[in-house]
């Protein structure tokens, strides 16, 4: 009787765990995104196909890769919709509603125009289009993210997450099959026009949604500010800040000012990737060098202890990041863009493709191309990155730094400058927080966990279809097997992985997810043996039944670790500066798998060969377990952090 009754108290558990899907709140976040999902793959497969039906060549289609920059960017401009009010949508609907509204009518406008286009004739205004539709998607995606994690109670995180992928995913099959459908019947015009009226979807939610509590555009919260609280925050409780000689902050920054920037700049102007003389590369080499000898004339002002040193160094540091955005756009959008490496960029990716080359070797393959892994794309990439946290820890030594303080001294908040709050509050205070409320050693571990979560799930991604068609099955059968039947079951591994977070917590489903992601590879090397040629035969109608059985493991298992990551990610952020963290988290969480190991998987395969291909690839989940288990062995918190003023 007992076993019994412990059976059945599992089973009503369990029915308790999936009312949480009735939650109106949830419901919302399905709805929102649907929203989110809707934009991306108008400009990715759906795109494609409309450009290839153009006869557009394939290298220009190929280009149309930088669309997605925005997505991978995105966290750059997290702090303008974090902090920054919209009047007249934030006064009247509040932050997160009124900026998802300016998103979505951007959305509207900018697929409606992108159906307008016509690629044949006009293919610099299809790239313009599909950039703003990129753009705003991106946007969009901040703004959801951030009313997700404040509208929803920390125990419901998971779910909210396992809908958010449900709803994404329902939009990206609407956005390619459904707008197939429509351009087959209609053309493509009437395509897009009925995929822009599609984002109403979003803007009824929004408008019927209330606005999280505590939900504000001020730069300064009384419960948080004061001189007293700012001044405490840098020295510790019962602290006192000390000065005297320099200190590793101050040094650090002296490197950086000094001799970093400089070698850069020289490395750009005299390396293998040095841009031509001409109108436009000189400009570009004109803002580096004034950037740098700004750099200078800060870092010689810190040396001599000048008393204004630090309102330099903030001003240099709202310059340089100024300028490193102009760089990346004017790489994005120009055909024949110019481009000065980062010298420290290069280095990075020299020693990834040492590392790569070196596997590859070790496994009895050949080795990487290293003009591959250093190609201008990835030292943009990587280069905006190492650049952008180089200047916010700049920016916030002379708030949070013990020496600087001592030193400089600490400038009252009725006598900073506007622009200085606005950026301290905005952008440098949710970095800060991140490394501080962690504490060092800890938040670099969970940035690793982040970048290397999905490596094992992620490595098919570029490689399932030319497997599948080297196993012989045709494109009919992989559209309605791997993309459609596929589908399916990623929704339904979505709600699975967030039914396990609320029952089990965020540390054990991430286990569990890694574990299931990397075992479900191995389901392919069954397709590897049976296929053609390989040691295994079957019957056309038993290796159908055995795709649809890979692709059950394979797509229950990729929602399910998408949800609990996506959990996972929300809990990492403070609510009060929810849209600037999770946006550069997920930046983050693109950085490695996407720009690493999606392009390197294919050298990877024709070095081992599928079958080793499939085995091997499971060893991509040690790393992420490893650091599961320290982080869980540290005792690491992985809830979000409330407000003061509760919400949440």
């Amino acid at each position: 009787m007992a076993a019994t009754s412990t059976v059945a108290e599992r089973i009503a558990g369990w029915r308790e765990s999936w009312k949480i899907y009735g939650d109106p709140r949830v419901v919302a976040i399905l709805a929102l995104g649907f929203s989110s999902g809707l934009p991306i793959m108008l400009v990715a497969t759906t795109l494609s196909t409309w450009l290839a039906e153009a006869e557009v060549s394939k290298a220009s289609i190929g280009l149309f890769a930088y669309v997605f920059a925005p997505y991978t960017f995105k966290f750059a401009w997290a702090p303008l919709m974090d902090r920054l009010p919209l009047p007249p949508l934030t006064t009247i609907f509040g932050r997160r509603r009124g900026w998802m509204l300016a998103t979505q009518l951007g959305l509207i406008l900018s697929i409606y125009g992108l159906g307008q286009t016509d690629p044949a004739n006009g293919l610099y205004w299809t790239a313009l289009c599909a950039v703003l539709v990129a753009f705003f998607s991106a946007s969009q995606d901040i703004v959801i993210d951030a009313y997700r994690i404040e509208i929803l109670p920390k125990e419901e995180l998971g779910a909210g997450a396992g809908v958010v992928v449900l709803g994404y995913r329902i939009a990206m099959w609407v956005a390619t099959a459904g707008a197939l459908l429509i351009a087959e019947a209609a053309g493509w015009s009437a395509a897009y026009t009925t995929m822009a009226l599609l984002v109403l979807v979003g803007v009824a939610t929004v408008l019927l949604v209330r606005e999280p509590e505590g939900s504000t555009t001020e730069l300064i919260e009384p419960e948080l500010e004061s001189e007293e609280d700012q001044l405490g925050r840098v020295i510790g409780q019962g602290g006192e800040a000390r000065g005297g000689a320099l200190g590793g902050a101050l040094i650090a920054a002296l490197v950086y000012l000094l001799l970093i920037e400089p070698a850069s700049f020289l490395f750009g102007l005299l390396g293998p990737y040095r841009a031509p003389l001409g109108g436009g590369e000189s400009l570009l080499i004109a803002g580096n060098a004034a950037v740098v000898l700004f750099g200078i004339a800060v870092g010689a002002r810190i040396v001599t202890r000048h008393p204004a040193a630090m309102r330099w160094v903030k001003t240099y540091a709202l310059v340089a990041l100024a300028w490193s955005v102009v760089e990346v756009l004017w790489y994005v959008m120009l055909a024949e863009p110019p481009y000065l490496a980062e010298i420290y960029a290069w280095l990075g990716l020299v020693v990834l493709w040492w590392l790569a080359d070196s596997v590859t070797v070790a496994l009895g393959g050949g080795g990487f191309d290293l003009a591959a892994f250093t190609s201008p794309v990835w030292l943009v990439i990587l280069g905006f990155w190492l650049r952008f946290f180089a200047i916010v820890a700049l920016y916030g030594m002379p708030y949070f730094s013990r020496r600087t303080v001592a030193l400089f001294g600490l400038t009252p908040l009725r006598e900073e400058a506007r622009l200085h709050l606005w950026m301290r509050r905005a952008v440098i205070e949710p970095f800060y927080d991140f490394f501080r409320r962690h504490g060092v050693a800890v938040a670099v571990l969970v940035l690793a966990l982040i970048s290397v979560f999905k490596a094992s799930d992620v490595i098919l991604t570029l490689m399932a279809n030319p497997f599948y068609i080297e196993m012989g099955f045709t494109k009919a059968q992989i559209a309605w097997v791997s993309k459609t039947f596929g589908l399916w079951m990623t929704l339904l591994g979505g709600l699975v992985g967030g039914t396990i977070v609320y029952r089990y917590g965020i540390m054990r489903s991430l286990a569990l997810a890694v574990v299931v992601m990397a075992l479900s590879n191995l389901a392919f090397l069954l397709l590897a043996v049976s296929g053609e040629g390989g040691p295994v035969s079957l019957s056309d109608f038993w290796r159908l039944a055995l795709f649809h059985l890979v692709i059950i493991i394979e797509n229950l298992s990729g929602g399910l670790g998408t949800a609990v990551f996506v959990a996972y990610l929300s809990s990492l952020c403070n609510l009060h500066y929810t849209a600037v963290q999770y946006a550069l988290l997920t930046s983050f969480m693109q950085l490695f798998g996407k720009f690493v190991i999606v392009p390197s998987s294919g050298f990877f395969v024709e070095a081992v060969g599928w079958q080793m291909f499939f085995v091997t690839s499971t060893l991509f989940a040690l790393p992420a377990l490893l650091l599961i288990w320290v982080l869980f062995r540290l005792g690491v918190e992985v809830e979000p952090v409330p407000s003061v003023s509760g919400r949440g």
